[in-house]
C-alpha cells in the first residue's frame, strides 16, 4: 500500500510539473508541450475511495467537504490569476522594486489563503476516516488536496492528478 501511495505521489508531482510548464507556454517555454499528459478515467473521489477503501458515507462526507471548499476557492482562483498577471505587468513595465514587492506580497497572500482552504478540507476529510485508513492514507490525502482547487471542478478526472 505504501508503494501505491508513493507511485501516486510521484505521478501527481509529475502531472503538476507538466501542467505548470504548459501554463508558461509549454514545457520548453516555446509553446511546445514536451511533458507527458496523464489522463484518468476515474474521478479523484473514486481513486481516493479505492485507495482508502472508503464506505458510502465517507465518500459522501469527502464530497461535501471538497464541494464546500471548492465554492470558497473559486473566487480566490480568479484573484490569483490576476495577481500573477499584475506581477508580470509590473516587471515588464519596469516598475520599481517597491511596487513589484507589493504585487508579489499580494500574490503570496492569496496563495496562503488557498493553502488554508486546502488544509481545512484536508482536516475535514481526515476526521471522517477510521484509524486504519488514517494510517494508510494521510500522506496520500495531503497530496490529494494540494492544488486540487486550481481547476474549476476538483473531482473532474480530466483536471489532472
Amino acid at each position: 500500500m505504501l508503494n501505491r501511495l508513493l507511485v501516486l505521489g510521484c505521478l501527481a508531482t509529475a502531472e503538476a510539473l507538466a501542467q505548470s510548464g504548459r501554463s508558461e507556454g509549454g514545457a520548453n517555454g516555446r509553446g511546445e508541450d514536451m511533458g507527458v499528459r496523464m489522463t484518468f478515467t476515474q474521478s479523484r473521489l473514486d481513486r481516493l475511495g479505492d485507495q482508502l477503501k472508503l464506505n458510502k458515507d465517507q465518500k459522501k462526507d469527502v464530497r461535501t467537504a471538497m464541494d464546500e471548499a471548492q465554492k470558497e476557492a473559486t473566487p480566490l482562483r480568479a484573484l490569483m490569476a490576476k495577481s500573477r498577471l499584475a506581477i508580470g505587468e509590473a516587471v515588464a513595465s519596469g516598475k520599481g522594486k517597491a511596487e513589484i514587492d507589493q504585487a508579489v506580497k499580494a500574490a503570496a497572500d492569496l496563495e496562503a489563503q488557498m493553502a488554508s482552504i486546502e488544509l481545512h478540507a484536508f482536516a475535514k476529510i481526515v476526521v471522517c476516516l477510521e484509524q486504519d485508513q488514517k494510517e494508510q492514507g494521510i500522506r496520500g490525502m495531503f497530496s490529494f488536496v494540494r492544488g486540487v482547487f486550481n481547476s474549476k471542478n476538483w473531482n473532474d478526472p480530466e483536471s489532472g492528478r
